[in-house]
């Protein structure tokens, strides 16, 4: 695993040593590193996010199949890939960010792991000092590891659209951040940045969901307005029609 990692913790280290030597700081460096991951799997956020905010617009309808077909999940299933198929909506979409971002992560650890036995072989060093925390160790405070959990939740909460999943809401982050405890601070440095850029990223997505709904909801008033009105010129008309056949 390490030597498949290797060209990938090469090119990160790299990246890194770049930002350092603009701006002297490894934690900054980090967090430069995640934005420049985030821009270049930019276009797959986008299509992630339509895909993301059309699951959104589209779940009152997903539960009514839900509900239809709650007795029998084999045809709920398929009802439910079928409404997918017809709407153009992946859901696993949404994972393709994060699982390309693995390679990045686990990378990012070895990279990370390799300074702290350096540092040993080479003496104390401060230059991976970052805040109130040694980049190649675990935070002493647990503040990232509160900031990870706290900003998952929040990021869980933005995009949850089915109630039944609440509970994985809380379940989940508190779960990583148990394995959280033990890593790096450098690798809760990338992971919180990331989650902070995903709750920007989500905060834009639901505003456009509200906006397009709103206009869907306006055009179906106007839709009804225009049915009612033609019904009752309709009713108005058919009392005229019978008063001209009578006189012929």
């Amino acid at each position: 695993m390490a030597n498949i990692l290797r060209p990938i913790e090469n090119l990160l280290s790299y990246i890194i040593e770049f930002f350092y030597a603009w701006i002297p700081s490894y934690g900054l460096g980090i967090i430069m590193l995640t934005i420049l991951v985030r821009i270049v799997l930019l276009p797959l956020t986008i299509s992630q996010t339509r895909s993301m905010a059309r699951m959104q617009m589209l779940q009152p309808e997903l539960q009514e199949i839900q509900k239809k077909y709650k007795d029998d999940p084999q045809r709920m299933q398929q009802e439910v890939m079928s409404f997918y198929k017809k709407n153009n909506v992946n859901p696993l979409s949404g994972c393709l960010p994060l699982i390309l971002q693995m390679p990045v992560f686990f990378a990012l650890f070895q990279l990370l792991r390799d300074l702290g036995v350096k540092a040993i072989g080479a003496g104390a060093q401060t230059i991976y000092n970052f805040l109130w925390m040694d980049l190649r160790r675990p935070d002493p405070y647990y503040i990232l590891v509160i900031l990870m959990v706290a900003t998952m939740i929040l990021t869980s909460k933005m995009t949850q659209t089915d109630p039944k999943q609440k509970l994985i809401t809380y379940i989940m982050p508190v779960v990583f951040g148990f394995i959280s405890f033990k890593l790096q601070s450098g690798i809760l440095v990338y992971w919180v940045t990331t989650n902070i850029w995903s709750i920007g990223q989500q905060w834009f997505v639901n505003k456009w969901v509200r906006r397009e709904k709103e206009k869907a909801q306006e055009k179906k008033k106007a839709i009804e307005k225009q049915e009612k009105q033609e019904k009752k010129t309709g009713q108005q008309l058919q009392p005229k029609a019978k008063k001209r056949r009578r006189k012929k």
